[in-house]
C-alpha cells in the first residue's frame, strides 16, 4: 500500500508540472505587467494614513485621490472593481477636512473612528447601498443593493470612506474569481495567474497598491486563499462574532454558521483595528486584542503536511516557507516548536464538505437567484453544448453536490478535541496554506479540492491568518497560515506581525520583464 502511495504522489507531483506547463504555453503570450507605485501614500498602512489625517500631514481628500487614480490606472488591466462611488467618496473625504480644519472633529471623533478618513473597498457579494450587488449572476445583472450590511455599517461608522465593489465567483462558491456579469479578475503578480476566491477582487486590489483595507468574507478560506495568491494579510475572525446581514442572502439570523467577515489587509498591524471595528464594542471585548502577547513565552505547534489525498503533493517551497517560520520561532521562543501528526487530517476537505451540507442554502436555488431550483442535469447538458448561465465551476458544483456522511460529525468533535488539547490562550499552530503559489488561470477546475488547508480552519471554527512570506523564484507569493485556538485572535495577530518583521511582509508585484 505504502508504495501505491509513493506512485501516485510521484504521478501527481509530475502532472501538476505538466498542466502547469501546458496551460503556460496558452497564457504566458498574454501576460500584462502593472505600472510601479510611485505615489507614497499608497504604500502606507491605514492606521498610519489615520494618523496623519489627524496630525494635519495629509488631508483625506488626498488620500483617497491617490488611492482612486491607482485605481484607475490598474483595473483596466486586473479587472477587480467592478463598481464605483469615486464622487461620493470624495465629497465625504472633502466634508470630513473641512470638519477637521473647523475643529468640528475634535480627540474623541478620532478616538471613536479609527478610520476617519481612510479609504475602503470590498466583495461585490457584500451589500454595499447604491452600488452593484449580482453576486456574478446573471439573472441579478444590474441589481444595486438598498442597503448597507452590517459589517459596512461598521466601517463607515469607524469613520471609513467607501471607494467602490470588487469582482466575486458566482455566488462566492470558487476559488477563481471569474462570472458572466463582469468576467475574470488577474493577479497583480502575474496577469496570467489566479487572484484565488471567493474575495479575490479584494486581495488584486490590496496587492495592487489600489486599497489599504479590504472587506472580505471566508465560508471556505475566501479570504485567506486569495490573500495566499496575492501575498496580503487575510483574517478569519473567531465565528458567529459578526453579524452575516448583507452577506449574499444571508440575513443576519443565522446561527452558528461557518461563514465569517475576513479583513483583509496589506500590513499586519492593521489586522487588530480592522477587526475590533468589524466585531464591535461588546465582542472586542471577548476577544482581548489590546492584551499583550509575549511571542517569546507561546507555544508553538505546526503540521507540514495534513495528508490529504485529494490535494496536490506539495511542493519544495511550500515545504520550506513553512520551515523557516518554525526555525524563526524556534529561535525567538523559550519553547521548541512541536509538530503535529493527526490522522483525521487527511480527511480535512470531507469534513468541510459535509459542514457546508449542513449550512442550511440551497445552492440549486440560489445560484437561479432564489426563481426555483435549477435542474443540474439541463444545465451540464446546455453548459457544454450552446452555453448557459452559469461558469463551469458553478456547473462543476451543481455535479458535486453535497457529502452528507454521518461519521463527519465524530471525526469534526474529535479533531477539535485533539488541537484543544494543544491550542490554549497562550499557543498557536503554523499550517501550510496550499500545495503551490497561485496557477494559470482556471486550472482550479482540474485541481478542485486544493483549497481544503484552508476550508478546515472553517469547519473547525477556530480564527486563522493567512500570512505572506515573501516571493518565490518567479515573484509569486509564497505564505502560511497561523491557527488559533476560538477568541485567541490576538495570537494570530501578534504572530503575524512578528512574522512580517521576520520576512517582510507584503512585497510590491513585479512591474516589468526584468
Amino acid at each position: 500500500m505504502g508504495i501505491l502511495i509513493n506512485i501516485t504522489v510521484f504521478v501527481r507531483y509530475y502532472l501538476d508540472l505538466l498542466i502547469d506547463k501546458l496551460f503556460g504555453l496558452c497564457y504566458d503570450p498574454t501576460r500584462e505587467y502593472i505600472p510601479p507605485i510611485k505615489n507614497p501614500i499608497l504604500l502606507e498602512s491605514a492606521t498610519s494614513l489615520a494618523k496623519k489625517i489627524k496630525k494635519h500631514e495629509l488631508t483625506s481628500q488626498e488620500i483617497v485621490k491617490a488611492f482612486i487614480d491607482r485605481i484607475h490606472e490598474v483595473n483596466p488591466i486586473i479587472n477587480a472593481l467592478v463598481d464605483e462611488r469615486f464622487n461620493e467618496a470624495l465629497k465625504e473625504a472633502e466634508k470630513i477636512d473641512e470638519d477637521i480644519a473647523s475643529g468640528t472633529i475634535m480627540e474623541v471623533d478620532f478616538q471613536e473612528k479609527p478610520f476617519l478618513g481612510v479609504p475602503f473597498t470590498s466583495k461585490e457579494s457584500t451589500a454595499c447601498e447604491g452600488l452593484s450587488w449580482t453576486f456574478g449572476i446573471k439573472k441579478r445583472k444590474g441589481k444595486k443593493a438598498n442597503f448597507d450590511a452590517a459589517c459596512i455599517k461598521s466601517m463607515k461608522q469607524a469613520g471609513a470612506i467607501l471607494l467602490g465593489v470588487s469582482n466575486v465567483p458566482q455566488l462566492n462558491l470558487w476559488q477563481e474569481t471569474s462570472n458572466p456579469v463582469y468576467g475574470l479578475t488577474k493577479n497583480p503578480y502575474n496577469t496570467t495567474r489566479n487572484v484565488g476566491g471567493s474575495s479575490g477582487g479584494e486581495s488584486s486590489l490590496l496587492a495592487a497598491g489600489a486599497t489599504p483595507l479590504g472587506v472580505g468574507t471566508d465560508i471556505g478560506g475566501s479570504c485567506r486563499i486569495p490573500a495566499f495568491m496575492c501575498g496580503v494579510f487575510g483574517h478569519k475572525i473567531t465565528n458567529n462574532l459578526v453579524s452575516t446581514e448583507g452577506l449574499t442572502f444571508r440575513t443576519g439570523e443565522e446561527t452558528d454558521s461557518m461563514v465569517s467577515v475576513g479583513p483583509m489587509t496589506r500590513f499586519a498591524r492593521d489586522l487588530a483595528p480592522f477587526i475590533k471595528v468589524l466585531v464591535g464594542g461588546a465582542n472586542a471585548g471577548k476577544l482581548n486584542l489590546d492584551l499583550p502577547v509575549s511571542i517569546k513565552k507561546l507555544k508553538v505547534y505546526y503540521v507540514t503536511d495534513p495528508g490529504d489525498s485529494l490535494m496536490s503533493p506539495f511542493r519544495n517551497e511550500m515545504k520550506k516557507v513553512l520551515m523557516k517560520a518554525v526555525a524563526h520561532l524556534e529561535e525567538t521562543c523559550d519553547l521548541k516548536p512541536q509538530e503535529l501528526v493527526f490522522q483525521d487530517l487527511q480527511y480535512q476537505y470531507k469534513i468541510w464538505k459535509y459542514w457546508m451540507s449542513v449550512e442550511g442554502n440551497n445552492f440549486k436555488n440560489e445560484i437561479n437567484d432564489k426563481k426555483g431550483e435549477v435542474s443540474p442535469m439541463k444545465e451540464i447538458l446546455k453548459h457544454f453544448t450552446v452555453g448557459g448561465d452559469f461558469t463551469t465551476a458553478t456547473v462543476l458544483n451543481l455535479m458535486n453536490g453535497y457529502l452528507k456522511t454521518a461519521n463527519m460529525v465524530d471525526m469534526t468533535k474529535t479533531l477539535k478535541e485533539a488541537f484543544l488539547t494543544k491550542l490554549d490562550d497562550n499557543s498557536i499552530l503554523l499550517y501550510p496554506s496550499a500545495p503551490f503559489p497561485a496557477s494559470y488561470h482556471h486550472t482550479a477546475l482540474i485541481r478542485p479540492y486544493n483549497f481544503a488547508c484552508f476550508a478546515i480552519w472553517n469547519a473547525m471554527k477556530f480564527p486563522a491568518t493567512q500570512v505572506p512570506m515573501g516571493l518565490n523564484k518567479d515573484s509569486l507569493p509564497l505564505g502560511i497560515q497561523v491557527v488559533a485556538a476560538p477568541y485567541q485572535d490576538r495570537l494570530c495577530v501578534a504572530v503575524a506581525k512578528e512574522l512580517e518583521t521576520a520576512f517582510g511582509g507584503y512585497v510590491p508585484p513585479t512591474v516589468s520583464g526584468q
